[in-house]
Order: C-alpha cells, then sequence, then structure tokens
C-alpha cells in the first residue's frame, strides 16, 4: 500500500511521473484512404519546436485555371504532417466560402454545401440535413438548440441595385425565429469607393462572419466591405456598437497611434475573451495605399466603456502571403496564432493555399502549402486546429506555506463558443484516487486542477491526471517513465524538490513525455490532500 500514515522516517522520496498521450484510435470514415497516406500535392515546411500539436479541419478546393472550372471539392481532417485521418467529398457548386466547416461539440461537424446546413458525426458517420441555409458562416445558438445564418438580398435604392444581408435565426426544422437587417443600420452611402460588385450588384455589406455570446445574449457581425463589426442585442436586435470605419470605436494601431480605419475587407471575427477578438485582416482594397498587399493576422483588445480598439499583436506577412479574399486566423492554446491565407495564388510565388502558425515572436513554426499543379490551383476558405479529447498540460510544481501540490492547465477539445462538462480522475499506481466533474471553458481557455500532496510514502509511484470530454473520450493514459537532469527548489518551510526533466519534449505533445519528481520532507505531515479545483 503506497499511502502510510506512521512513517518513521524524516527523509521520504516519492517518484511522480506523467506519461502524456493524446492520439486516439479513430476509424477513417467515408474514405478508405489509410492515416499514412499524404496529401499528394503539398508542402510542409517551417516545422517548429514550439508549434501547437493536433489536427487540422479544413476544405480544399482544386481549380483549373482553364476556365476556372471547379475540379473537386473535399473536407478533410490531417495530422500535421498530412496525413489524411477523415475525408469527405463536397458538391462543386456554389462557392468555397460558403462550405465553411467547423465542430460544435466532440463527434459532429457543422458544415454546409451549396449554403445547406449539415450535421456530420464522424464517430458513425451519420448526416443530418438542417432545414436552413445560407452563406459563409453558420453559428449554433446552444442555448436554445437554434443556429444563426447570413443571408443576401437585392433591394432597389435609387435606381440602383444594392446587395444587402439579414441574420436569420432558425430551429433545426427551418422555423424562422429571429431577424436582423443590416439596411436598418447600413446606408447605401457607405459603398466602399472601391465599388464592389457582385453578380453585377453592389455588393454593399457582403457579410462573412457571425457570433453568438451565450453569456452576453449578443450577436456580432463582420461586414466585410464596410471594413466594420458590429455587436448587437440578441433580445432587441439594436446595434449596441460597431467597430471599424463605420463604428463609433477610437482605434489604434500596435504602435498607438490612432487610425480612422483598423483593417480593410477582413475574415474570420472570432471572440477569444470578454475584451479580445482575433481577425484575419486580408488588406484589399486598402484606402491609405492600395498596393500595400500586406494581409494580416491581427489580436484587437476593446474597452467598451471608453470605446477603445487597439491592435495588442498582429503578424504582417510577407506579399507572397497577401490573400485578397478567404482567410481565417485563430488563437491557440499554447497562445500561437493560426492562419489562412487561402487564395489560390499569391504574388511572386507557384503556391495557392498557405496555412501557417505563428508564435507571439512573429516567426512562423509550421505551414502547409498548396503549390500549383500544372493547370490547377488550391484555395482554402478556413481552417480549424482540434484535438480529439481534452487537452492536459505537463503539470507544475507549486509551493505555499501550508501546501505542496502539481497543478495542470486544462483545455477542451478545440476552441468552442460554449462550455462543455467533463470528467476528471486522478489515479496512482492504477488506484484511482480522486474523480469529479469540470467545466472546460469556451474559446479554448484553461481550467487549473490543483492535487495536494504533504505526505506520501517512500518508493516509486504512478500518477496520472485524465481528463474526458462530454463524449467519454479521454486525454491520457500513465506509465513509468525515465528521465534525466535535475532542477533544485527550496522554500522557506525547508522542503526540497529535485524535478527531473525529460529533455527536448514539449509541453504540447501527442505522443509522449514525462516528468519525474522526488519529495524531499524534513517534516512529517499528512497524507495526500483532497484534490483543489479553481474556478
Amino acid at each position: 500500500m503506497f499511502l502510510n500514515t506512521s512513517i518513521k522516517s524524516k527523509a521520504l522520496f516519492v517518484i511522480l511521473i506523467i506519461f502524456l498521450n493524446f492520439i486516439p484510435n479513430y476509424r477513417f470514415l467515408d474514405s478508405d484512404i489509410s492515416s499514412d497516406e499524404l496529401f499528394e500535392y503539398s508542402i510542409l515546411k517551417n516545422v517548429g519546436s514550439d508549434r501547437f500539436e493536433g489536427y487540422n479541419l479544413f476544405v480544399v478546393e482544386r481549380h483549373s485555371t482553364s476556365g476556372w472550372e471547379i475540379l473537386n471539392r473535399t473536407m478533410f481532417i490531417t495530422d500535421m504532417d498530412g496525413r489524411i485521418y477523415f475525408e469527405r467529398e463536397m458538391l462543386t457548386d456554389g462557392a468555397l466560402a460558403d462550405n465553411a466547416a467547423e465542430f460544435i461539440n466532440s463527434t459532429t461537424i457543422l458544415y454546409a454545401e451549396l449554403g445547406q446546413a449539415k450535421l456530420w458525426n464522424i464517430e458513425t458517420n451519420t448526416t443530418t440535413n438542417l432545414n436552413f441555409s445560407g452563406h459563409h458562416d453558420i453559428e449554433r445558438n446552444y442555448a436554445n438548440d437554434t443556429y444563426f445564418v447570413l443571408k443576401g438580398y437585392v433591394i432597389e435604392i435609387g435606381g440602383e441595385e444594392y446587395l444587402y444581408d439579414k441574420i436569420q435565426e432558425y430551429t433545426p426544422e427551418g422555423d424562422l425565429v429571429w431577424e436582423v437587417d443590416t439596411i436598418d443600420f447600413v446606408n447605401e452611402s457607405q459603398w466602399c469607393p472601391f465599388e464592389d460588385m457582385e453578380s453585377s450588384l453592389r455588393d454593399i455589406t457582403h457579410s462573412n462572419s457571425v457570433i453568438y455570446d451565450e453569456k452576453e445574449d449578443a450577436v456580432y457581425l463582420n461586414s466585410r466591405n464596410l471594413n466594420t463589426f458590429y455587436k448587437i442585442d440578441h433580445k432587441t436586435g439594436d446595434v449596441v456598437w460597431g467597430l471599424g470605419e463605420y463604428g463609433n470605436f477610437t482605434m489604434y494601431d500596435i504602435n498607438g497611434i490612432q487610425q480612422e480605419i483598423m483593417f480593410y475587407h477582413g475574415h474570420d471575427l472570432e471572440k477569444i475573451s470578454d475584451n479580445k477578438f482575433t481577425y484575419f485582416d486580408n488588406d484589399y482594397h486598402n484606402q491609405t495605399d492600395a498596393s500595400n498587399f500586406h494581409s494580416r493576422l491581427i489580436e484587437i483588445t476593446i474597452s467598451e466603456t471608453s470605446k477603445t480598439a487597439n491592435i495588442t499583436w498582429e503578424w504582417i506577412s510577407p506579399q507572397d502571403y497577401f490573400s485578397g479574399w478567404w482567410g481565417d486566423c485563430d488563437v491557440l492554446p499554447n497562445n500561437n496564432m493560426l492562419g489562412v491565407f487561402g487564395s489560390t495564388d499569391h504574388i511572386n510565388t507557384d503556391l495557392g493555399a498557405r496555412l501557417v502558425e505563428v508564435n507571439r515572436e512573429h516567426e512562423i513554426v509550421w505551414e502547409f502549402a498548396f503549390p500549383k499543379v500544372g493547370d490547377d490551383i488550391f484555395g482554402v476558405y478556413n481552417m480549424e486546429r482540434v484535438r480529439f479529447a481534452p487537452i492536459v498540460s505537463d503539470p507544475r510544481f507549486i509551493e505555499t506555506i501550508n501546501s505542496t501540490y502539481l497543478e495542470w492547465d486544462i483545455w477542451y477539445n478545440f476552441k468552442s463558443k460554449t462550455d462543455f462538462t467533463g470528467t476528471y480522475y486522478i489515479n496512482i499506481d492504477e488506484v484511482t484516487v480522486e474523480t469529479g466533474q469540470i467545466i472546460l471553458p469556451r474559446f479554448w481557455q484553461s481550467v487549473q486542477i490543483q492535487y495536494s500532496v504533504d505526505e506520501i510514502t517512500a518508493g516509486t509511484h504512478n500518477i496520472s491526471l485524465i481528463v474526458s470530454d462530454e463524449a467519454g473520450h479521454l486525454s491520457n493514459e500513465s506509465e513509468k517513465f525515465s528521465s534525466t537532469g535535475s532542477l533544485i527548489f527550496k522554500d522557506i518551510n525547508n522542503k526540497a524538490l529535485v524535478l527531473g526533466l525529460s529533455l527536448g519534449i514539449s509541453g504540447f505533445i501527442l505522443a509522449s513525455g514525462g516528468i519525474f519528481v522526488w519529495f524531499k520532507f524534513l517534516k512529517k505531515k499528512q497524507i495526500f490532500k483532497k484534490l483543489l479545483q479553481k474556478t
């Protein structure tokens, strides 16, 4: 028995070993492709040690430059090296931008074909058709089990035809339950000075992102051609504020210089905390310098009280990444940024869509690109980085005056728009010593779990923290692991910790990694304290 309350020795040594393993045993659905098969036409480069490991969900469109014929359109989930895990052929009619795909829970992808909303359960390989359609984006309202979509419509004003948008909310059965019309707050005089057109219509709004924040009961709308995004009260339908060319915020660039327009014809507005957004700035129709051609990944921090907005991080891409249309920007749990420079061609290169991960030091740590093949070119509208189970960090050793404990960071499987409930298990030597529920926060925010250890018996022991999601997918397994190297810490209680670290192993890994620690106590205390969870 590893617990012993009658230890006579003043010295107590314990080895705690963590083994992380996040790779699930998943079937390959809708395809006979093996997991060892790579994309035939792709380039993987700029692989860095601090990339965030996971799987990538995206839709690829292959064109022939002769007549702009769409040859195929396919949804993929691949690993970081391009090995195909899931594949689904999609219809080639309509626009690629109307085929966005994202996970809405641990088993189900929400996507569209010809604007028709659908759900695909990747574990059962079943597809459910939802009875509504829209363009560019679909957003789930988890609280009501409804969905927001964007609907374009034509209206004649002063003898000219304009293309406006509505935000509409539907039940899965297709009942319209809520609607906001952009014509109520967008004037035709705000038509882009570059005279954006779509099918011979004056394309005034060209909305491409809709977000629902269930805690605020607010809807966020990005209107590409207005260089502005809006916050809308879901209860009343009123515009709360706008941020951009036609908004009411004072805006500042990364250097604190006030700007009249913060971004140009951007995509993929994403909320990542109460006052932060990420955004893909295409830099198309730049009204300051139309030939600038530097698309950006940006983070915007706002104050709704003072109505100020600041760019607090940016990656200005070289011109050979410039994407006049399409694009994506997402923050990852390790704080890197995921970007999609998805257009089918770029300046001074034969590469088409370029998918990148950039760290906060502006270094590309991962890139997956699609070169031109003969007359064929490739485009990607957006992408999601995902895991198939909750994410558990390496533990941190923390000492306070009254306690000594390990602390882990936990994230949900992907950047969800709602909180999910999971279950945690703490095992020692294959015995579960604590279990309970845990809230896995939205926006890929982390939650912490602490395990307090004041005294255990001498010897070698395994400890593992395992977290399951709402569908029972487990985060990791545990076994003994050998390691080299050590760091020694001491605190005011005269306890010493020797921390052995596995050299060269990242904290965010899919395969395995190890950490083992020796506790040396000069003062005997109680046995394991109860697990603590921060809220």
